[in-house]
Formats: structure tokens, sequence, C-alpha cells
């Protein structure tokens, strides 16, 4: 926060301590509908992947810990604006309060940081489902999930060692030299984060058009992973006010009020975003059941293991089929897996199996 110099505040009003202008409960409304829905995704993904199909993996574990962080992303950014004045004009709040925001603002962009570093990392680890051994897919993946990581642990020790003693963060009357410049690193964070949201939501997509399927088919598949493209938006929003608030105005509670707003938003959508690809067996039930009766029959499995098996390997290849590579099966090593009902394990990436799965992709998406 800049400490405003005397020309501009001199043409501030009055302070008004007892009954100042605050915002409206716009907030408060906007962040109390999003994590209720954001918890439902994550249970909804939890019990299809665990009670349903089985297959639990690091990338659920993964969008566990970012759903908590979300939530103590959004209940800091609601007392920030309730306690603590960042939704009062900077000339009516007092010292004491704004010196308090200061400690809000450090608790919430820690959190934020958390939040959205997980989120990313589940997505990024969720394409290692589906990403054969070898293929530039899988490789764009390790990339951007080293970027996470390393911009993850960048941010947050800029962050904590930003000021020595740490106090002087949030102490508005330490001397200017304890402190490095606070608008370069949070900058670069804001655009480093929209940058690899960018980069995560767009890695699957140029390969969506090159699938064996009905056009109307793979404009689906588009749609569905483009709905990531909410959380960039989200995101750039709340950069240009991150700009607009450090070099922008000297009003930094008032304006800081849509950091708050967009902070929660971006975490609470990431969410969500990130777990609308694992919600989709719950859009055909009924189908994805008839095609595991197709697939089963003739199968020594157990009746249960017949309904669930498909809806895995349909989840599963929905995206798979997306990295697979220009060579050609062994057409009689598949044939002969088939045949005897013998199935690849899902981590592997022989054409076999591909080839097979995209018959029970085909027949699932009709």
């Amino acid at each position: 926060m800049r400490f405003p110099p005397a020309e501009v505040r001199a043409h501030w009003p009055k302070p008004n301590y007892v009954n100042p202008v605050v915002r409206g409960p716009g907030l408060l409304i906007v962040e109390l509908t999003l994590v209720p829905i954001a918890l439902i995704c994550v249970i909804l993904r939890l019990w299809i992947r665990i009670g349903w199909l089985h297959k639990s993996w690091w990338d659920d574990y993964l969008m566990v810990a970012a759903m908590i962080f979300s939530c103590l992303t959004t209940a800091l950014v609601i007392m920030a604006v309730q306690m603590y004045g960042w939704n009062l004009h900077v000339w009516d709040a007092a010292i004491p309060l704004l010196q308090n925001g200061r400690k809000a603002s450090m608790a919430g962009q820690t959190l934020f940081v958390l939040a959205s570093s997980f989120v990313k990392m589940s997505i990024l680890v969720s394409y290692f489902r589906v990403a054969p051994n070898k293929s530039t897919f899988r490789k764009l993946v390790w990339v951007t999930l080293g970027i996470v990581v390393a911009a993850f642990l960048t941010f947050l020790i800029a962050l904590w060692l930003q000021c020595i003693p740490i106090s002087s963060y949030w102490n508005l009357l330490a001397g200017d030299g304890d402190c490095i410049p606070e608008g370069p690193p949070l900058v670069t964070q804001t655009v480093v984060n929209v940058v690899t949201d960018f980069m995560i939501y767009a890695l699957p997509i140029p390969t969506l058009f090159s699938l064996s399927l009905p056009m109307i088919q793979r404009i689906g598949l588009v749609v569905l992973f483009s709905v990531g493209g909410v959380i960039v938006v989200a995101g750039s929003f709340r950069a240009y006010w991150v700009h607009y608030v450090l070099y922008e105005t000297y009003d930094a509670t008032w304006y800081g009020y849509e950091i708050w707003l967009w902070t929660a938003i971006e975490t609470n959508v990431g969410v969500v975003c990130g777990c609308i690809p694992a919600l989709k067996p719950l859009l055909f039930p009924s189908r994805a059941r008839a095609t595991g009766s197709k697939y089963a029959n003739g199968s020594t499995h157990s009746r249960r293991k017949e309904k669930v098996t498909p809806v895995l390997d349909q989840v599963e290849m929905d995206t798979r089929k997306l990295t697979q590579t220009d060579s050609r099966p062994d057409t009689a090593t598949a044939h002969v897996q088939i045949s005897h009902g013998f199935r690849p394990m899902s981590g592997a990436t022989d054409k076999s199996r591909f080839d097979y799965d995209i018959e029970q992709q085909k027949t699932y998406m009709l």
C-alpha cells in the first residue's frame, strides 16, 4: 500500500470513522454462491472416482487440497471486507484498521497462491492419465508443471521475504528501506498466473479437431475443455485491478475490494473448471451402462465390474485419444487381446488399447 504524499491527502474528504460509506453486499453474495458450487463439484468428483469408478489418483487429492485452500481464501476475503476495512475509502479507515487490513492482505495472497497452484497441479496431473509415454503432449505437460511449481515456490518466498522484518509489510509507518517495492513482484505474479492458466487449458485443444469423430462431437469436446477459459478471464480481471491499485490510485482499500472479489472468484471457479471433465459420466449414465453391457458380454468379470469398467474406460479415453501418436497398432495383438477378454491396464499406452477404447467412445457419444 503506497503512503500518499501530503498534497494528495490535502484533497481527501474529512475522515468519517462513525458512519463511513461502504461497499454493498455484492462480494458476500457472489462468494457464498460460488463456494457451495465448488464444494458440490469436488464431492461429486470424489464420488465418481472413488465410489463409482474405484480409481482415485493424485489429481483428485490435489483438487481436495485446492478446495480446502479455496475455502480458506474465501473466508479470509469475507473477513477482510467485513472486518478489516477493504470496503472503505482509505481516508475513512484509521491506521490500526489499515494495518490489520495489510495483515489480511499477506494472508490472502499466501492462500491464493496455494489454492490456484494446487488447482493447476491437479489439472496437469490429470493429463498424465491420458498422455502416452514419450509423446509431445506429455513433455509439454511436464514443462508446464515445472513452470507452475517454480512460480508457486518463487512467489511464496518473494511474498514473505519482501520486507525484513516481515512486520514492516503491515507497519505503515516503517521506513522505506525495510521493504522492496511491492508492485513488480505482485504484478509479475498476476501475469504469470494468467499465462499458466492459458497454457493449461490450451494444451489439449490443438489435437481435438484431429479426432475421427463427427464434427458436432468434436465441437462438444472443444467446449468441454474450453470451459476452463473462464478462469483465464477471472485471472485477467484480477491482474487489471492489482495493477490499478498499485499504480493508479491511493484509495487502495476502496479499489482493493475488486482484487478481493476476483481473488475468490478465480480460486472457486478454478476448482469448478478443474472438476468438470471428471463429472462427464453424470451426463450420460444410462448410455454409459448400455455401453458397459455391450462390451462386457462374454467376459468373466463380475456384474459389478461389467457396469463400472467401461465407464472408467470412457472417462479416460475421452481425452487419451487426443494425444494418440501416429504410429499404427499391432492389429494382430489387439485382436488376440480383445477376443480373449483381456484388457490392458488403464495406465498402458499400447495402441491396441487406443483402438478398442475409441470404439467405446464412439458408441458412448452417439
